[in-house]
């Protein structure tokens, strides 16, 4: 009497659900960058932007396109750097515009008033930024252990028992395989007599 089953640790998921594929359009690779860098939604006194010519040129280049996300995740810090600046020097920061152009340039427009402090429609903004990337974290988290659950559930493996009878090949398999149930669940076992 022979019991068999497979177990595959090392298998490869490769729809995993992350696509690394390229953008075939300035208006997709746009979409793009303003679902994973919520600074490229305005707010009512702040906005971060792209040329659509630096857009073009990461599109095609991966060394600015490098350039350009690692900017786009510091913009926020920027804006509260540029806002502490102005409550430092007793002035508010009350407008703020970024945009990054094609030569690896940026270009900065504030406007500061008198007084000291911070402006709210500021403050939400990096708040409602801050959220977002705290969410977009938790998203990867359930992303990456969905993905893990649905490696282990196409993992397989391969045993086999020999033994007298069908009591000693449970035996055998219930001590072999009884610390390794929550790998096997969805498995399939063949019982060969």
């Amino acid at each position: 009497m022979k019991i068999s089953g497979s177990y595959n640790p090392y298998s490869i998921n490769n729809n995993t659900g992350s696509t690394s594929k390229k953008a075939t359009n300035v208006k997709d690779y746009s979409n793009y960058l303003t679902q994973k860098y919520p600074c490229l939604t305005p707010g009512k006194n702040v906005a971060v932007s792209v040329t659509g010519g630096l857009l073009r040129k990461a599109m095609a280049d991966e060394k600015t396109g490098a350039w350009l996300e690692r900017e786009l995740a510091k913009a926020p810090d920027y804006i509260k750097e540029a806002q502490q600046s102005a409550i430092a020097h007793g002035s508010t920061l009350n407008y703020v515009s970024i945009e990054f152009g094609e030569e690896y340039t940026t270009m900065t427009v504030c406007g500061v008033t008198n007084g000291g402090g911070t402006d709210p429609d500021i403050d939400k903004w990096l708040e409602r930024i801050k959220e977002k990337k705290e969410k977009q974290k938790e998203e990867n988290k359930k992303l990456e252990k969905k993905q893990e659950e649905q490696r282990l559930k196409e993992a397989s493996f391969t045993t086999e028992f020999r033994g007298k009878d069908l009591e000693d090949l449970t035996k055998q398999f219930t001590m072999k395989l009884s610390g390794m149930m929550t790998l096997l669940s969805g498995g399939a076992f063949d019982i060969r007599g």
